[in-house]
């Protein structure tokens, strides 16, 4: 059996949860039928097919909704009422112990025209709200083991909000802050203004790599950056960086993603990590 539940936006504070309908179907495959293969979440690991990212302990987190994860009482929840069908935030099915989370955006919630069929009547209506439900949800919580999993960080901030900072952005002035060290020189005019998103990311981790670095440890990263990467000028104790491609090589050197193979001694970039334990 399943229950759908949604989340409106409201402006005045009380319960913002509704009941839409409960079904003898299930909604979502069942979890071992959805998660084929998991990784612990690491904005450094990209998912291979059928994979999801997972957080344990979900609930101590400060991303967690303690109203929303914990058993709730449905008694608690009015039905949702059609004038608010556009106010819908996200959805929510309670499936045997599961919760599965669904967010809802314009492109999920549309209105058409349709021929409805009611036993053996039809019926047209020009203005009707739908709801799309993809075969697939953002994410899934089991209140069992408290762990949240999903596939997507960006499709799920605005279900648990703050959880975007598991992987942000450098702000402008963190960029600039980082782009200042010293062992870095800026050319040909490149400067923080010029730094896309994906670098950005990257810069917030390395930032956060660095901290945790001795001073020696540091030099050691930075003699390991010459050897992989000898078209990076190195000058005066600086590395030389004109593009965003400088930028990539020099933070992928920082985060230690380049490697030789055993066998061959080739050369290459991990695309992405998983830590061993």
């Amino acid at each position: 059996m399943s229950q759908l539940f949604v989340k409106i936006r409201l402006q005045k504070n009380g319960n913002k949860y509704r009941k839409l309908l409960a079904t003898e179907k299930n909604i979502f495959p069942g979890i071992s039928d959805l998660v084929l293969g998991s990784v612990e979440y690491d904005p450094q690991t990209l998912l291979d097919e059928g994979e999801w990212y997972f957080v344990n302990n979900f609930s101590r987190s400060e991303y967690a909704a303690p109203d929303l994860l914990n058993p709730f009482d449905t008694v608690e929840f009015d039905s949702l009422e059609v004038e608010n069908i556009k106010k819908i935030d996200f959805l929510f099915a309670e499936e045997e112990g599961v919760l599965f989370f669904q967010n809802i955006g314009s492109s999920r919630l549309v209105q058409r025209k349709t021929l409805l069929h009611f036993g053996g009547n039809f019926c047209y209506d020009d203005k009707c709200m739908s709801i799309i439900i993809h075969e697939i949800p953002d994410a899934a919580y089991i209140r069992e083991s408290d762990t949240l999993y999903f596939r997507k960080l960006a499709s799920i901030t605005g279900i648990f909000k703050g959880m975007d900072l598991l992987y942000r952005e450098a702000t402008e002035d963190e960029t600039k802050h980082f782009l200042q060290n010293t062992f870095l020189s800026l050319k040909d005019g490149f400067s923080a203004v010029k730094v896309k998103t994906a670098n950005r990311k990257r810069i917030a981790l390395a930032t956060d790599t660095l901290s945790r670095l001795k001073q020696s440890e540091q030099k050691q990263i930075f003699h390991y950056i010459k050897e992989y990467c000898p078209h990076l000028k190195y000058t005066n104790h600086a590395f030389e960086i004109t593009n965003e491609d400088d930028l990539k090589m020099l933070l992928y050197g920082i985060e230690q993603r380049f490697y030789t193979t055993l066998i061959g001694k080739e050369k290459r970039i991990a695309n992405s990590v998983i830590t061993l334990k």
